[in-house]
């Protein structure tokens, strides 16, 4: 509820900018601000290291502590927060808000800017408008950007800024703040619970809802393709009832990986990028009738460049939050806008109600047999081979014995992360996060410190390549000065392992060996000077007792694994849209 600010006894100091800034941030649920201490923005900093209910996590890099306040939204649902002096403090900022921004990930932004009246004098680190603009830089990679000029207006462009950030499609905002406004004082102030200045977004059109009711009853082979939308909404749960109810085969997209349990009997894996074949001839195979995608926006990764084999034989019912998502590739049957969760509750709401005893007329079975085991995988044999250096299959299969029911996964981009995508078998209480839509490097490396700062009851994970370790590994750095438990499984094939067999696909076909490390990578010897627990693995069989071994530890730790480096990742279909757009 609206609350009048309590009237301030005489000599008692009236409430500074940055304390009710502060205070905005705790009551939406912000517990850690990331982000290196500048002198532009140390207003901010200071409250911030001084609050009971923040936690001050300063990073090596701010590209990092955004990456790091990215990790922890994805894994907690909560928004986080992340700052930077002006100048280049702000800019370092950008890579990581971008993924934020292409994902979908609730992040309040802060940036420093020069004193509010020096500003067009030139002032060192001045980034105003009429100069170098940071907020028009960052206005394409968050849902709001601004600069705020009065202390006044703070709390007006706060709240704004909260309420773009969790309503609707969730995503980042920018504040840039000249420095002289925090220690300003606000007089008669009213203070907006966050229920009265964003709305709840659970509406939806319950005739769609009805139209696509009927179109799954009488569907003989539905198909639900489940996106990484998904998970800021909780819909897991009415997801999975769902396509039980059906039954319907359920496959996700790349980016959304596990939010459909991949050892479910209705599950086909993953369609698309590096996905599994089940999944590939079911969607664009001829059985299909009814498509309901929910949370995915039926990008190139999923769809094989745009295949027009993706629309089913009768309907295309796509379900998002985001109106602008549907129908923008493919011609849609019934649209479905609002809240993933309340919509597919409703959906089961109307099915059960349209049964009344009668059997919905989906064909498949959940007895019905699909791929499973090793046969489902890329490649299966060499999840099996008992040859040295182990396999980069073989690997994955072996750390998915020891792999924690409830542990979060994080991967980085590269080649590795196509293994990641097809041979991790994610189950029901396990997460795996990728930031596919920008697809940055780095970010599957920083990003579980983050996350482990907000989650710390379930075990963190980051798969990533020697590449990304080296390109901003030395945020492990900040995993050991906070002693955070996460465990980087390194895969070390001493270069850019995408990159080298992605070149012998596409072009002149010649593989390009600039991006083979002319010295070979000590991964291993670089996180123990770093003052992280490490090991190296090589040969089959060796990863589970180190994987339990550090799991021990309950700290940071490395595990760099040297796999056979001639083997290449499933890239054959990226290679071929990557082909396709080259006009010869």
């Amino acid at each position: 509820m609206i609350q009048p600010a309590p009237r301030v006894p005489p000599g008692v100091p009236r409430p500074r900018v940055v304390d009710v800034f502060l205070r905005y941030l705790v009551a939406e649920e912000a517990r850690v601000v990331f982000g290196i201490p500048g002198g532009l923005l140390h207003p901010f900093f200071e409250a911030v290291e001084a609050s009971q209910d923040l936690r001050l996590i300063v990073t090596k890099h701010e590209q990092g502590a955004a990456f790091m306040a990215d990790g922890y939204a994805r894994a907690t649902g909560r928004i986080s927060v992340c700052g930077g002096t002006s100048g280049p403090g702000a800019t370092n900022l950008l890579t990581g808000v971008a993924c934020a921004f292409a994902d979908g990930v609730p992040m309040v932004v802060v940036t420093g800017q020069a004193a509010s009246h020096a500003l067009g004098k030139g002032a060192a680190q001045e980034t105003n408008r009429e100069d170098m603009d940071i907020v028009a830089m960052f206005r394409p990679v968050t849902k709001y950007s601004t600069m705020v000029t009065s202390a006044a207006s703070v709390p007006h462009h706060l709240r704004r800024a909260l309420r773009q950030a969790l309503t609707g499609r969730p995503g980042p905002v920018h504040l840039n703040m000249p420095v002289d406004l925090w220690e300003m004082e606000l007089d008669g102030e009213d203070w907006f619970d966050p229920d009265t200045y964003r709305p709840r977004t659970t509406t939806f059109d319950r005739l769609a809802v009805k139209q696509a009711v009927e179109f799954l009853m009488h569907a003989e082979h539905p198909v639900i393709l489940a996106g990484a939308g998904l998970r800021f909404s909780g819909a897991t749960g009415p997801l999975l009832s769902l396509a039980e109810m059906l039954p319907a085969r359920v496959a996700t997209t790349p980016r959304g990986k596990g939010v459909f349990p991949e050892d479910h009997p209705l599950s086909m894996g993953v369609l698309g990028f590096a996905g599994h074949d089940d999944a590939r001839e079911v969607v664009l195979g001829p059985e299909t009738d009814v498509l309901l995608t929910v949370g995915a926006s039926l990008n190139e990764t999923t769809t094989f460049n745009w295949s027009p084999q993706i629309r089913p034989s009768k309907a295309l019912l796509q379900l998002d939050i985001d109106a602008d998502r549907i129908g923008r590739n493919y011609p849609v049957d019934v649209a479905l806008v609002g809240d993933a969760q309340a919509i597919l509750v409703e959906l089961a709401y109307h099915m059960h109600r349209s049964l009344g005893g009668r059997e919905p007329r989906s064909r498949w079975s959940v007895a019905e047999p699909l791929s499973r085991g090793h046969e489902r995988h890329d490649r299966p044999e060499l999840r099996t081979s008992d040859r040295a250096p182990v396999t980069p299959q073989r690997w994955r299969a072996d750390l998915q014995e020891v792999l924690p029911d409830n542990a979060i996964v994080f991967s980085d981009i590269g080649g590795h992360m196509l293994f990641n995508i097809n041979h991790l078998i994610i189950g029901g209480r396990q997460s795996f996060l990728l930031n596919l839509g920008f697809g940055s490097m780095g970010h599957g490396t920083v990003a579980p410190v983050g996350a482990a700062l907000g989650s710390t009851k379930r075990p963190i994970f980051a798969i990533i390549g020697d590449a990304c370790f080296t390109m901003n590994g030395l945020e492990l750095l900040t995993a050991v000065e906070y002693d955070t438990p996460v465990i980087w499984v390194v895969e070390n094939n001493n270069m850019h392992g995408i990159t080298w067999h992605g070149s012998q696909l596409v072009g002149s076909r010649r593989p390009l060996d600039s991006v083979r490390y002319r010295r070979p990578l000590d991964v291993a010897g670089m996180a123990r000077a770093m003052g992280l627990a490490a090991w190296t693995v090589d040969r089959p069989g060796q990863i589970q007792s180190v994987i339990r071994e550090a799991l021990s530890l309950a700290g940071p730790s490395v595990v760099e694994v040297r796999p056979d480096v001639t083997i290449p990742p499933p890239i054959g279909e990226r290679a071929q849209s990557i082909a396709g757009f080259i006009r010869r």
